[in-house]
């Protein structure tokens, strides 16, 4: 079966599109769903392309101007991909709805009273469409937040004062950055420490490039690799007090070019931590969910 591509390429560009299919639902219902199915397919492509423009590359940069211009190609690539045959999708949806409905037996009662007779989707395609919806959405959705634990009150009560300076500078909430080093030292469980004990105060995970002059610790840590974490040694900056710490986290962020989205987000846990990502701080895909689950938890407290 080859579903018609006309409306349903004109419905992700043209809202007007939306009464021409009206009518045609009126004059020929058969092809109207497979157009309705079509247009459903363009969706889900699209909200996939989101998806994955949402996750920056290492480095990137991404200006408003150039930021439209992906969209606009995006909507190209999905247009094209639509008018091509698509996934499938569309086909599987059209047969399902119509055999469902049976379409070829209630025409003419649906065309006179401007309705098609359309059931509810079978039980297996709208399982399938709701675990797509929620998977969508949970990739980039912070969880809800839970009450913070009394064992780690003490680790948010240390450190609170600590980050109101670094907070003004950056222009964010301190709950945003004690929420970060929380993510990053599991409140405070995992902390770097040296050889000999000492600890390293290295609360945001802050390696130790080439043009760090300070001490600095060797010590096993996680990495995403496409995707898969992998467990390899790397070098961190160490400092000399927990000040010190904020401090160069604040001095880290308002001197990068790739993390100027993170600033002045006030107490919007969610754009803060989506920046952060996309600016290239950690390799975790899910990394922005999970700061932000952390940091509306202390917002919320």
């Amino acid at each position: 079966m080859q579903v018609s591509r006309d409306a349903s390429n004109q419905l992700a560009i043209d809202p007007n599109a939306t009464e021409r299919l009206s009518s045609l639902a009126r004059s020929n219902p058969k092809e109207a769903i497979r157009q309705v199915a079509s247009q459903f397919e363009a969706i889900l492509l699209n909200q996939m392309m989101a998806s994955m423009r949402s996750n920056g590359f290492d480095g990137e940069e991404d200006s408003s101007e150039l930021g439209t211009y992906r969209g606009m190609l995006d909507q190209q690539m999905v247009n094209a991909m639509v008018q091509g045959g698509g996934t499938g999708l569309a086909e599987m949806l059209a047969r399902q709805i119509e055999g469902v409905a049976r379409i070829d037996k209630t025409a003419t009662p649906a065309a006179s009273s401007g309705m098609l007779p359309l059931p509810a989707l079978p039980a297996a395609t709208a399982k399938a469409i709701r675990q797509y919806t929620e998977a969508a959405g949970t990739a980039t959705a912070a969880p809800a937040p839970v009450a913070i634990p009394s064992e780690r009150q003490a680790f948010v009560s240390t450190l609170l004062p600590h980050a109101g300076q670094a907070a003004e500078r950056l222009g964010v909430a301190p709950e945003l950055l004690v929420g970060h080093a929380a993510l990053e030292s599991g409140w405070g469980n995992r902390s770097i420490r040296h050889p000999d004990g000492r600890e390293s105060y290295n609360l945001f995970g802050i390696k130790a490039g080439g043009a760090w002059r300070g001490e600095s610790v060797a010590t096993l840590t996680t990495e995403y690799v496409d995707g898969k974490p992998r467990k390899q040694v790397e070098s961190f900056r160490s400092y000399p007090s927990l000040q010190a710490a904020f401090d160069d986290y604040a001095k880290l962020l308002e001197g990068s070019s790739r993390y100027q989205r993170a600033l002045n987000q006030g107490d919007n846990a969610q754009g803060f931590a989506v920046a952060l990502q996309q600016g290239g701080y950690a390799t975790d895909p899910a990394y922005a969910r999970k700061l932000a689950g952390v940091a509306q938890s202390l917002l919320a407290r």
